[in-house]
Order: C-alpha cells, then structure tokens, then sequence
C-alpha cells in the first residue's frame, strides 16, 4: 500500500536539514563573554571578604584564556567547596559560557 505522501518508510528524514545547516557554524551571536567579570562576581559572591577578591586574566598560546583567582586564606576553602564541587560548578559554568565562542578558557587558585 502506497503512503500518502509517496515517500518510502525508511525515507523519513528526506527534505529535512541537518542541525550542521541550520546556522550553527556561523560563529557567537551576541555580545563576547567577559570571564574575568563572570568569574569575578561568583567569586565575590561566595566570599566573606569580597574586597580581597583579585581575578586576573591572560592569553596563552593558541587563543586559551586562563582566569585566575587569588583570595584571602579563609575564602578560598569556601570557593573549593566540600569535596571540590564549587569549583567545579565554576568551571563548569565558565565552560558552558566559553562553548559559544568555541573557545578554551581554565579556572585557576592562586
């Protein structure tokens, strides 16, 4: 029995596009990503003197951006987290952002 629309069954996708068509290769849309500021205010956040809050950026070699951040001794425990899993949420959030811009960007302490 012939379908309506004439197509074979296994031909489901035909006239489709691929994901690959739809634009998502043509690069960030909106404005770039500022890590340092997005590592800044979690950071602050987190922190009980966030006046002692210094993050730093820098290039490195093949367009990686490394953000450090350096703290007061007290603060950093609470930026660690139990078992490492707040900086691993940052990491993770900054990874996410960064993935826009197809770029690799790493959190550090200092």
């Amino acid at each position: 029995m012939e379908r309506p629309d004439s197509r074979p069954r296994n031909d489901r996708f035909a006239g489709r596009r691929f994901e690959r068509d739809r634009g998502f290769s043509r690069g960030p849309s909106g404005p770039p990503v500022d890590y340092r500021a997005l590592v800044e205010f979690v950071a602050k956040a987190i922190a009980d003197k966030p006046d002692a809050v210094v993050v730093e950026s820098f290039e490195r070699s093949r367009g990686t951006l490394s953000v450090t951040v350096k703290m007061a001794d007290e603060d950093v425990g609470k930026l660690i987290g139990k078992g490492g899993r707040n900086i691993e949420a940052l990491r993770s959030l900054v990874r996410a952002a960064s993935l826009r811009e197809r770029r690799r960007v790493f959190v550090d302490l200092a």
